[in-house]
């Protein structure tokens, strides 16, 4: 994201840092940092690789437009919810391609392409890594679902509207599915790409 030169009193820059847990989802990190006027403290962080998730809509045959959605159960909160297809960005991957690979491993659905609409970072506060939204073109049944060992979901065409409405408690409750959705809508409303929409703040003069 942009920042501006005039913000730079508000930066603390690292002076140290310490990894204390490390495994393959993530890193959780000590790092020692120092404000501009001296003051130093030490702040925990959660290191971990972007993720991505996409909007995929189809035409259900009884002629409803429905989302194509992933079912599952997350540990964290203990629930079953309704999400967008995605997951994290591997190592040397694209965000696209992995958004590309994760509809068709978690639903069986491919697509032509894919357009990034929206970039987020999940918890800033602790986290370093970025949400990458993108909108689907063309999704289409191609196969059954790839899933890895620890996966258990279900693909699922829930109408568009029900979604759309916030009909579906199992898909507000999560915060970057409601982020998400906040991309798509817009990109409904004007038809910008991410890189368009951030060209038009820059030009906007707004800090």
């Amino acid at each position: 994201m942009p920042t501006g030169s005039d913000h730079d009193h508000l930066v603390w820059r690292e002076t140290a840092r310490q990894t204390i847990l490390s495994n393959p989802v993530y890193q959780v990190v000590e790092s020692t940092r120092r404000a501009e006027d001296g003051t130093e403290g030490t702040f925990t962080l959660v290191e971990s690789r972007d993720w991505c998730n996409v909007v995929a809509e189809v035409i259900r045959d009884d002629g409803v437009p429905c989302f194509v959605l992933a079912r599952q159960f997350r540990h964290g909160s203990g629930q079953v919810t309704v999400e967008f297809p995605g997951g994290v960005v591997d190592p040397g991957e694209s965000p696209a391609h992995a958004a590309l690979r994760e509809l068709e491993e978690e639903t069986g659905y491919a697509a032509a392409s894919v357009t990034l609409i929206g970039q987020v970072s999940p918890n800033p506060a602790l986290m370093n890594n970025t949400v990458h939204t993108f909108i689907a073109h063309d999704p289409h049944l191609v196969s059954e679902q790839e899933l890895d060992e620890h996966e258990r979901l279900d693909a699922e065409l829930i109408p568009v509207y029900e979604v759309l409405d916030l009909l579906r408690p199992d898909f507000t409750h999560h915060a970057l599915m409601m982020v998400a959705l906040h991309w798509y809508r817009l990109f409904l409303a004007d038809g910008l790409d991410y890189p368009k929409r951030l060209e038009r703040w820059e030009k906007s003069g707004l800090s």
